[in-house]
């Protein structure tokens, strides 16, 4: 489940239409929805990417201090693609992702902060302003399915 992290920069970054969409890129977005919705009602509510963000948080804070630092945001990075980037933008992204992260700019990534953003994210797929994403709405929010 690496993709809370990287979810902030393909959000950013995404430009794919509904009719190019990749399947892989459909795959993915079912498969981490179904991780989420732990209940099985086919909704995603904040409770639930709070439960999925936390044990998120856990596993990439490496030393277990409840802070993640920028070299365990760095490793993070590296390992779920950004190593394979020139190093110039390797940098330009674990400082991007490291700095949206760390939302009062005290230099720390708690786990509060982590959710804060989190929620914010998706959020952003809850069209309907139910407080919930279905499934549906993370397949239009990644453009993989038409409006």
């Amino acid at each position: 489940m690496k993709g809370h992290v990287t979810a902030l920069l393909v959000t950013s970054f995404l430009t794919v239409s509904a009719v190019h969409a990749d399947p892989r890129a459909a795959a993915h977005v079912d498969n981490m929805f179904r991780v989420v919705d732990t209940n099985r009602d086919g909704v995603i509510t904040i409770a639930e990417s709070n439960v999925a963000t936390e044990a998120e948080f856990r596993k990439f804070d490496l030393d277990g201090d409840g802070i993640w630092s920028y070299a365990e945001v760095s490793k993070q990075q590296l390992d779920a693609g950004a190593a394979q980037l020139p190093p110039d933008l390797q940098a330009k992204v674990i400082a991007t992702v490291y700095a949206n992260y760390d939302v009062d700019g005290d230099r720390r990534i708690t786990l509060a902060n982590y959710q804060q953003v989190q929620t914010a994210l998706l959020l952003q797929a809850d069209f309907d302003r139910d407080g919930q994403v279905t499934l549906r709405e993370a397949r239009l929010l990644h453009g993989l399915e038409a409006p």
